[in-house]
């Protein structure tokens, strides 16, 4: 069967029609079982940020969390898009002094803080912002610290071929249930290398995150601990006002939470080891978190919350910050029949 990507969100002015997003989503279990859809459940796109967990899984599965003694937090701020806040710059800078490095060893690069609400104005202030404030420091940590813990180089560990990053893509291929050579290779916006594959891989990793079953020897604790920092650390995966900190920390069933770049959400539902990935097509940010309360909402994981619902249906304001218009999620969430 041939899906196409369908009507996730739509914007509207005055309450008349002005846009709309266009997205997809995929909801799998363990097992491999696609559950549910919207549009293309099987549409190709990169992890981007939502690959941190599978990133740092190798820090822990490795040993290397155990050798240099990091905390539930430290793991939780390397699988984390943070804000720059003070307790993720000193969470960032205690890693580095585990394993004997400094943020001059960080490549990420420096970037504006980030925020997640969409009518609020951007921060783009650059002054004294340095790469503890990327908000992939957290990863890049954790990229040097499995460097150091192997005794290998780390001026280049964001080389597609160093050993760090080989491990890292084929740590992806097996817990997506994705073939390594059919993963499209690029570069993230933190020049680490990023994998595209399909939003039913990507559910099934999530699904397997919280599935300890379902995989095989030291990787099994290693995805509960990945997965039990996030849920015991959710300040640490985004930060205050974001929207992985909100879902994750907000009252209901267990949530893991990692969203990326152009319009990406992954999850977990933990007690029903079941993943989820969604993508709004156009990349907007503005798009994708209404979809994905939404999307939590209808999979009856969260009742209607009052801080969720602030990235449910956001208001759209012009320079004067007067309201004009609000963004709404409007899809067809469909159950697939495997009959």
């Amino acid at each position: 069967m041939t899906y196409y990507p369908e009507p996730i969100v739509r914007v509207l002015r005055n309450e008349t029609l002005e846009s709309v997003h266009y997205g997809s989503a995929a909801i799998v279990d363990a097992n491999g079982r696609l559950l549910y859809r919207i549009g293309d459940p099987y549409f190709m796109t990169f992890l981007r940020s939502s690959a941190k967990p599978f990133q740092a899984l190798q820090v822990v599965e490795s040993g290397a969390a155990r050798e240099f003694g990091f905390t539930a937090a430290e793991i939780a701020v390397m699988i984390g898009s943070h804000s720059g806040q003070v307790i993720h710059i000193e969470t960032v800078q205690s890693i580095l002094e585990k394993i004997g490095l400094s943020p001059e060893n960080l490549q990420c690069g420096v970037h504006p803080a980030i925020r997640d609400d969409v009518s609020a104005p951007s921060d783009n202030r650059m002054e004294r912002r340095t790469a503890l404030h990327h908000n992939c420091s957290g990863k890049h940590a954790g990229m040097l610290a499995l460097a150091v813990f192997k005794n290998l180089s780390v001026d280049d560990y964001l080389s597609p071929s160093h050993p760090v990053q080989q491990l890292i893509k084929k740590t992806i291929a097996e817990v997506c249930s994705y073939p390594e050579n059919q993963m499209a290779a690029g570069v993230d916006g933190c020049s680490a290398p990023n994998y595209a594959l399909p939003l039913y891989n990507m559910a099934l990793g999530f699904a397997r995150l919280v599935t300890p079953s379902a995989m095989p020897g030291a990787r099994a604790s290693a995805v509960t601990a990945v997965s039990m920092a996030m849920m015991d650390h959710p300040e640490m995966v985004g930060g205050e006002g974001r929207f992985d900190t909100a879902l994750i920390s907000s009252p209901g069933e267990k949530i893991i939470s990692k969203a990326g770049a152009e319009g990406l959400h992954c999850f977990s539902l933990v007690d029903r080891r079941i993943g989820g990935a969604l993508k709004v097509i156009d990349g907007t940010k503005r798009a994708l978190f209404p979809a994905g309360v939404e999307l939590i909402y209808r999979l009856g994981a969260r009742k209607n919350d009052s801080v969720l619902d602030k990235f449910r249906r956001p208001v759209v304001k012009n320079w004067r910050g007067l309201e004009v218009g609000y963004i709404e999620p409007r899809f067809e969430l469909s159950e697939v029949d495997h009959e």
